[in-house]
């Protein structure tokens, strides 16, 4: 009895051992495993897709390896549509040419469309077009490309914003694509320049002061479109400031622990403002109005007054 215990454990001890050593034996010696996990690999640059034969969308590349994907597709000018100063000495190290052409959430204007259709006309090559993460303004610029160079109509632009994932809530996106029409051949066109000189903090403050201006008349008309400001809805006017405190964040110029603290603590609260507009709550939307208003005061006396 006792050489058969012994011996059976001793089985045991070798079928631990195999098991433990086994690819297809699970740690917990329960069955087989699945197969390994597949290892995770992040694109070099989000968002990444073509939308037409001379035209990429995505991301902002932000390093070697996503100005390198773009030398091999064979693109040979960026154009940035987000506020942020583009890495132009990247690209050139690439052999790549930065256009910046900054947009707002609120719309593609007409000075942006003009410059968008000088690169259609004036590209030698593919483009590739980005804003911060490649869903909403980048495509919306994408589409003015597309229509400026006859390589989509309208409903095939709408098409590509929506499979990219461009928010309906970006109402000015939308209509400012839908309103589009390609400039005459004699138009004048702006210059185009790597840098733009509104890509700064207190460019993106601007406009978070004009969102938050068109916040106020519908937080005054009850959390309602004001009757003499029919192009102001409460939901996109919270959208736009939430944006503006995004964008404020990340364009913050220098070293400031308190500035980045309170952006970062208003950012918080107008995403609690702008959900609770979305789903229709607007009892609970006063309280991060009024916390945001508190922290403007703050932050006025603090840097502007």
């Amino acid at each position: 009895m006792t050489k058969t215990v012994a011996t059976i454990a001793a089985w045991a001890f070798v079928v631990a051992i195999v098991a433990a050593q086994s690819p297809i034996l699970n740690k917990a010696g329960d069955g087989i495993a699945g197969p390994p996990a597949a290892p995770t690999h992040k694109p070099a640059i989000e968002n990444l897709r073509k939308v037409s034969p001379r035209l990429w969308s995505g991301g902002e590349p932000h390093d070697d390896a996503a100005f390198s994907k773009l030398a091999e597709l064979g693109v040979g000018a960026i154009i940035s549509v987000d506020g942020a100063k583009p890495d132009v000495a990247a690209a050139k190290k690439h052999g790549l040419r930065y256009i910046h052409i900054p947009i707002g959430y609120d719309g593609v204007d007409a000075h942006a469309q003009a410059a968008l259709t000088r690169v259609v006309r004036e590209a030698k090559g593919p483009v590739f077009i980005h804003c911060h993460h490649g869903k909403h303004r980048g495509p919306a610029a994408a589409a003015v490309i597309c229509l400026a160079a006859g390589d989509m109509n309208h409903a095939e632009a709408a098409k590509m914003m929506k499979e990219i994932g461009t928010g309906k809530e970006y109402t000015g996106l939308w209509r400012d694509i839908a309103a589009f029409k390609p400039l005459p051949a004699d138009a004048k066109l702006p210059e185009l320049v790597e840098v733009a000189e509104v890509g700064s903090l207190a460019a993106a403050m601007s406009q978070l002061g004009r969102a938050w201006d068109g916040l106020k008349l519908c937080q005054a008309a009850g959390w309602k479109t004001p009757k003499d400001h029919a192009d102001l809805s409460p939901k996109h006017q919270a959208l736009l400031v939430l944006e503006g405190f995004k964008e404020s964040r990340r364009n913050l110029e220098y070293d400031d622990p308190q500035m980045a603290r309170w952006l970062g603590e208003a950012t918080a609260q107008a995403e609690q403002l702008h959900q609770s507009l979305q789903a229709g709550r607007t009892d609970d939307a006063t309280r991060p109005y009024k916390q945001l208003e508190a922290a403007c005061m703050r932050c006025h006396e603090q840097y502007r007054n």
